[in-house]
């Protein structure tokens, strides 16, 4: 199984879409999912889920993407049901501000999976790279181009070093619950760290 977030191989018409314009649409989606009404964010999720079928990556690791922000949007439901029960019982359960938040919530998190899945770190580099040459008319040393492919490129390695590090706990035996979160968490965080470090060291080298 691979990492969540992890780039697919894939032909699709949206794998050759420039990585420019789907870098600048995922920038976008914040923006337009709260500065506009709640049915723009579920033609844009209908959108989205339509297009993870066409990408060809599976449409079960786009589902698996999702998994993130669940945990977070079933806190924002419990907490809405304990205020219902503790304060206030002539409201409705769930608020409606707390289910558009999680409507959004997954939105953007639909549209992250798309970039990653159908965007491989080299195009997104590329990219940036072209970005800065342009805006500095060539005189630049690529240093912000640099730090931001790094920052877009973290998010599925932290994901992938917890692919390695979960599927060594399993074949161990080792269970599913709070135990595997606590002992998993720091390992993650210290090779996330030493990642971090040697990719460091490698752009110094290249300097």
């Amino acid at each position: 199984m691979d990492a969540l977030f992890s780039y697919t191989k894939s032909r699709s018409l949206i794998h050759r879409i420039p990585a420019g314009i789907k870098l600048l649409l995922l920038l976008v989606t914040p923006f337009t999912l709260y500065l506009t009404p709640i049915y723009v964010c579920i033609c844009l999720m209908a959108l989205l889920a339509l297009l993870a079928l066409l990408s060809g990556t599976g449409f079960s690791r786009f589902l698996r993407d999702l998994r993130p922000i669940v945990v977070y949007c079933i806190m924002i439901i419990m907490i809405d049901v304990l205020s219902f029960l503790i304060f206030d019982r002539n409201r409705a359960v769930v608020t409606e501000t707390s289910l558009y938040m999680i409507l959004r919530l997954l939105c953007a998190m639909e549209a992250t999976s798309v970039f990653f899945r159908t965007t491989s770190t080299f195009d997104i580099s590329l990219t940036l790279q072209r970005i800065e040459t342009a805006i500095t008319f060539g005189h630049s040393r690529l240093v912000v181009s640099s730090m931001l492919s790094l920052f877009l490129s973290f998010l599925p390695r932290i994901f992938q070093s917890w692919s390695e590090i979960n599927a060594a706990y399993m074949a161990r035996g080792g269970r599913n619950g709070i135990r595997k979160a606590v002992r998993l968490l720091p390992v993650l965080i210290t090779i996330s760290i030493k990642k971090a470090s040697t990719t460091y060291m490698a752009l110094q080298n290249r300097n």
